[in-house]
């Protein structure tokens, strides 16, 4: 009976270490690797409604310099229909997407529309940034507004 109780208090000694010795190590590497790109630092896209229904846009990229040498960008609007379901809002343009062709190393532009109606809208901006740093970089970003 007594060398069960050892045996049994010697494992419980060994988990125990095991654990001082794993947990502060998987601690120590707690942030995300953040995706790294071969042509860009960094992209954001952002969207706000204005009390009248008037939505903007704020398409941006940060390229490496001597590297990045342009970018397209192609935004649309989506209306939620139905709670369910996505519809593109036609914004009079082809596809009802703009696409902006960007030469250079950054870019910061906007695009206003008025909406027709209330609901919940979501802008995709899907931007590829090209340069002498490899493959052209395809990031896309959704964001989801109400009005």
């Amino acid at each position: 009976m007594k060398t069960k109780k050892v045996l049994f208090s010697l494992v419980m000694a060994i988990i125990l270490l095991a654990q001082c010795a794993v947990f502060p190590a998987l601690a120590a590497n707690t942030t995300p690797d953040l995706p790294r790109y071969n042509n860009t630092l960094t992209v954001s896209c952002k969207a706000s409604v204005s009390s009248a229904g008037v939505i903007t846009i704020k398409n941006k990229f940060t390229g490496i310099s001597g590297v990045t040498t342009g970018a397209t960008i192609e935004t649309y609007i989506e209306k939620r229909v139905l709670g369910l379901f996505w519809s593109r809002v036609d914004i009079g343009q082809p596809n009802n997407t703009w696409v902006d062709a960007v030469s250079g190393t950054s870019y910061s532009g906007s695009h206003t529309f008025q909406l027709a109606s209330s609901g919940t809208y979501r802008v995709t901006a899907s931007f590829t940034i090209r340069g002498s740093g490899g493959a052209a970089d395809e990031i896309t970003k959704t964001v989801t507004t109400t009005y």
